[in-house]
């Protein structure tokens, strides 16, 4: 069965620390106070004691995640290679006290990386910049499973969606994913993201939308089934959507 995570661009800014040592623990905490003190910004801290503990339990709804790579046995590099493989987007941070761990970041497209011990003036600057970094990002994601494990996929890039037989398919560029569930469930988080009820199990990304004939609306040249009732609200979507575009 298919897992689905709503991930919702948001105020408060959740953050993952993957961190076994005590005394980083602490100063972290304490700068991430203190920041919180000075800004007002708002965010919520969850510490992991190692990688793994972290993959296993990551459901896609953190924006910045510290991961300290030089831990025993590299944990921390591994789990930033599985972390790449679920979702390519979220902020990465190295923590490290060796310089040449912050090399291999390149191979995760971490975003940067901090070098233990650290100055809290050092720390504002960095986080002021993994801020503005998470919050030129806004799109909405989901939390899928497909035929390689579990994938984070932007609501923009997805087709279109359906729901046949208690299932709900989210259609893709390279891949179509399943879920069990109701499309209902769903369709607040879709149509602030500009879809469009063109039946009742089929909706459509307006941006993917080919063509469309009283009968039939074409997205990424597949051709589907539009239904009279549905027809004078898609069009008025349709026209709304490219409209506000110009």
């Amino acid at each position: 069965m298919a897992y689905l995570c709503l991930c919702y661009n948001q105020a408060m800014i959740k953050i993952a620390i993957v961190e076994d040592q005590e005394k980083w623990i602490k100063l972290i905490s304490a700068f991430l106070e203190r920041y919180k003190k000075e800004t007002g910004a708002a965010f919520s801290t969850v510490f992991f004691a190692d990688g793994s503990k972290f993959i296993s339990s990551f459901k896609g709804d953190y924006q910045l995640v510290f991961m300290d790579v030089a831990r025993p046995v590299r944990d921390g590099i591994k789990a930033s290679k599985e972390l790449r493989k679920i979702d390519k987007d979220v902020c990465l941070v190295f923590l490290t006290e060796r310089a040449q761990y912050a090399v291999e970041g390149y191979e995760v497209n971490a975003y940067d990386f901090l070098i233990k011990p650290m100055e809290y003036d050092l720390f504002k600057v960095k986080r002021n910049k993994f801020l503005s970094h998470i919050q030129s990002g806004k799109d909405d994601f989901l939390l899928v499973n497909g035929k390689n494990g579990i994938h984070k996929i932007k609501v923009s890039e997805i087709h279109y969606v359906e729901s046949r037989k208690h299932y709900i398919y989210f259609h893709c560029e390279e891949e179509t994913y399943r879920r069990r569930g109701s499309l209902d469930s769903l369709k607040k988080v879709l149509k602030e993201n500009g879809f469009s009820d063109i039946n009742r199990s089929l909706v459509v990304n307006l941006a993917f939308v080919d063509n469309y004939s009283p009968t039939e609306v074409v997205v990424c040249k597949e051709t589907l089934p539009l239904s009279r009732i549905y027809k004078a609200a898609f069009l008025n979507d349709l026209t709304k959507y490219f409209g506000n575009r110009q």
